[in-house]
């Protein structure tokens, strides 16, 4: 009687503690779990924002400076959790469309936004259909998830605080 002695399959690469770490990270990094719901919900927000003119960060932008205007470029950059140099850069666009107005401030270091009659109208335009977007994803999540998913979004800014 002969001894069976298992031999490593050539097509195994990764030993089974391996393999195990790997599944975990496939099934439950937060991160890409993260970045595939922000891909997915840009494009669910892109539809219906599509014929404004305005993409869905674009219109957050938007809101963001009309609650505050006018406001200094890097009290909202950190407000919206973005970087000021990527912030500015994305502003650019705002500002050639003509929705965003960009004056000195008292400081001459300090830049303030506001938006421009055109920026308003737009704005108006948008805030309806974001409205029916929000109505379509309680719709498609339920009420109490939708809750649920927004408090968990919420709570990504505890984030900035970890080393």
């Amino acid at each position: 009687m002969g001894v069976y002695t298992p031999m490593p399959d050539k097509h195994d690469k990764h030993s089974s503690s391996e393999q195990a770490d790997l599944l975990e990270v496939a099934d439950t990094c937060l991160c890409f779990k993260a970045r595939n719901a922000a891909r997915l919900l840009t494009r669910f927000y892109d539809r219906y924002l599509a014929g404004t003119g305005l993409e869905p960060t674009q219109f957050n932008v938007l809101v963001a400076i009309r609650l505050s205007e006018p406001v200094p470029i890097r009290q909202l950059a950190d407000r919206l959790g973005l970087e000021r140099t990527t912030f500015t850069r994305n502003l650019h666009v705002l500002q050639r469309d003509g929705l965003v107005a960009i004056q000195s401030g008292t400081d001459a270091r300090t830049r303030l936004l506001s938006l421009t009659p055109d920026g308003q109208r737009a704005l108006k335009l948008a805030l309806p259909r974001w409205k029916q977007a929000q109505e379509a994803a309680v719709s498609v999540l339920g009420k109490r998830k939708f809750a649920q998913l927004s408090q968990a979004l919420s709570l990504s800014a505890q984030f900035n605080n970890l080393n």
